[in-house]
C-alpha cells in the first residue's frame, strides 16, 4: 500500500514547474495568500498554487504573473503541460485539470531567476 503524497508537496512541485516555464515572471499569491500572511502570519511555501480533488482527480489552480511581451495563450499552454507532466510523474491521482489564472504582467529580473534556481525543490525523488 503506497502512502499518499501531501498536497503541499505537490503544490511545491507544481510551482517549480510553472516558474521554469518561459514567459513566467513569478507566482501571484492571490487574496487568500495575502489574508493568511497578513492576519495569521502564515506563509505557504507554494505561493500561487491551489490543489484540490474531485472524483476525476487533481485540480490544480496556478496563479502567475507573465513577462511583458509574452504571448499569454502560449505561456498558459506551456504551464499547463509542464505542471501536468510533473505531477503525473509523482502524484498518486491523475491530474484532471490545470487552470491558469494570469494575475499580472511584469519583468523577471536576472537575480530573481538565479534565486529560483537555487531554491528549486527536487521533485524527482
Amino acid at each position: 500500500m503506497s502512502e499518499r503524497i501531501p498536497h503541499e508537496i505537490l503544490a511545491i512541485c507544481a510551482m517549480n514547474a510553472a516558474l521554469h516555464t518561459d514567459g513566467v515572471s513569478g507566482m501571484a499569491g492571490g487574496l487568500s495568500h495575502s489574508v493568511q500572511k497578513t492576519l495569521l502570519g502564515i506563509e505557504r511555501p507554494a505561493k500561487g498554487i491551489r490543489i484540490s480533488e474531485d472524483r476525476n482527480g487533481l485540480i490544480v489552480d496556478v496563479y502567475v504573473n507573465v513577462c511583458f511581451e509574452a504571448k499569454i495563450p502560449v505561456v498558459a499552454w506551456e504551464i499547463q503541460e509542464n505542471v501536468k507532466e510533473k505531477l503525473d510523474e509523482i502524484a498518486d491521482a491523475p491530474v484532471s485539470k490545470v487552470n491558469i489564472h494570469v494575475q499580472g504582467v511584469g519583468h523577471k529580473p536576472e537575480d530573481e531567476a538565479e534565486d529560483i534556481k537555487e531554491e528549486q525543490v527536487d521533485c524527482e525523488s
